[in-house]
């Protein structure tokens, strides 16, 4: 099996949808003899920044000498982004090696019923804590699929769970209320060991349940961390932080807005709460990882005149944040937005938070068979805030994008991740790593 070969297999996979549930991924963990026991881990739910936070955490970890794998999802340009050890992603014919034994194993283990084969997302995820136990690595920083209880990264028996945040989201696997996706989400926490969120609300008042029904250690970033936004750089935010061990003067990550201040003091927590448990951190390794962390298609400037953003922000949060971000930042010239979501986000929100910050919204179609209708967003995009055009792909969105805007104003390309790599595909991105 050769790369291309892994891939159109692992896509094969994709068939059989989501299937929420833990039994699949332990039946390929005891046939590979549990890699998933062989590394420590660090396991990240959320609603948003789940993958920055724990882009930060690995950051910091790494600074401080360990090995580290960081399993995302999903991916932007190369499904190898979802694997990464010590910041680099697994190897094309290494990829393609493992996936051949994985789909070996699924042969045997499910042939007699293949109606109840691994999906896409948990022969990826086998894929993950395969390469992260055979690589040797001393740390897995894990982010969840989607929930947490009965995600498939939930084999993992992590030394912290970490809860981002709790917005309304996959209301169909996950509840229709912020509790219940809370309590879903609450479900990596382990009987008597350590959670840091950074939930608000009701959301965290049913995250305190569960972590006192398990009789868990709970940290509350908002509770038991000082933040002071000191000022955005060319590079990134600024800020100050006191913590538990220590304080911090002058913290700076490479990702804009202030939310990504939130997920950094969060992947802060977790180090300190790791110190704490006798780990080997330190107060260097912390500035030197929030510092080097990188995370593609959040936020991310592509230079040039006009200037290009290309966010993924994919759910009515996460564009909240983006207007923030925004608003504080007040862009010089005018703005036109390529907005490209999947139909079932909750688009019409999505859209009326951004459109008066646009003199121009073009449509676009996500490059996803869960895509939008361009066409049926338009009504709602129209009105009195920006003309708006549709465009059938994202190279034509930016050549007409392009062609609207002068050297002064701003191209903004959001809406899901999906579009967020469409552009960076458009714009000539072929690594992100």
């Amino acid at each position: 099996m050769n790369y291309p070969d892994a891939l159109a297999y692992l896509n094969g996979l994709q068939r059989f949808g989501i299937r929420l549930g833990l039994e699949n991924t332990r039946r390929l963990a005891e046939a590979f003899g549990h890699p998933e026991e062989c590394f420590r881990s660090i396991h990240v739910a959320g609603t948003n920044g789940k993958g920055s936070t724990a882009a930060l955490v690995n950051g910091i970890l790494r600074a401080a000498g360990f090995r580290v794998g960081l399993y995302t999802s999903p991916h932007l340009l190369d499904f190898r982004e979802r694997i990464l050890v010590d910041g680099r992603p697994v190897g094309a014919q290494e990829l393609a090696a493992l996936t051949s034994e994985v789909a070996a194993v699924i042969d045997r283990l499910f042939a007699p019923s293949p109606l109840s084969s691994p999906t896409f997302f948990e022969a990826a995820t086998a894929l993950g804590f395969l390469q992260f136990a055979r690589a040797g690595v001393d740390w897995g920083v894990i982010e969840v699929g989607l929930g947490g209880r009965s995600d498939a990264t939930n084999i993992l028996r992590a030394e912290v769970s970490v809860i981002t945040n709790i917005g309304l989201e996959h209301q169909e696997h996950l509840g229709d209320s912020l509790e219940s996706i809370a309590e879903e989400k609450a479900g990596i926490i382990r009987d008597e060991g350590w959670v840091v969120t950074a939930a608000e609300g009701a959301a965290l008042e049913a995250i305190g349940r569960i972590a006192r029904q398990k009789g868990a250690h709970l940290v509350t970033v908002q509770d038991e961390y000082r933040v002071v936004h000191l000022g955005r750089s060319a590079q990134g935010e600024i800020f100050r932080l006191g913590g538990r061990l220590r304080e911090y003067e002058d913290l700076r990550i490479a990702l804009m807005g202030r939310h990504q201040v939130t997920n950094a003091v969060t992947a802060v927590a977790v180090a300190e709460l790791l110190e704490e448990k006798g780990t080997a951190v330190g107060e260097l390794a912390i500035r030197e990882g929030l510092a080097s962390a990188r995370w593609p298609g959040r936020l991310q400037v592509v230079p040039g005149h006009p200037r290009i953003l290309v966010d993924g922000a994919h759910n009515p949060a996460g564009i909240a944040a983006l207007r923030a971000f925004l608003e504080e930042e007040r862009p010089a010239g005018h703005m036109t937005i390529i907005f490209g979501v999947l139909k079932d986000k909750a688009w019409d929100q999505m859209l009326r938070t951004l459109a008066p910050l646009a003199s121009t919204i073009i449509l676009t179609r996500p490059e996803s068979n869960r895509g939008a209708e361009p066409r049926l967003l338009a009504a709602v995009a129209s009105g009195d805030y920006a003309r708006v055009i549709v465009a059938e792909t994202m190279p034509e969105a930016l050549a007409i994008a392009r062609d609207l805007a002068a050297s002064e104003d701003t191209i903004l390309a959001t809406g899901s991740l999906y579009t967020a790599a469409a552009a960076l595909r458009a714009l000539g991105f072929i690594s992100l790593f």
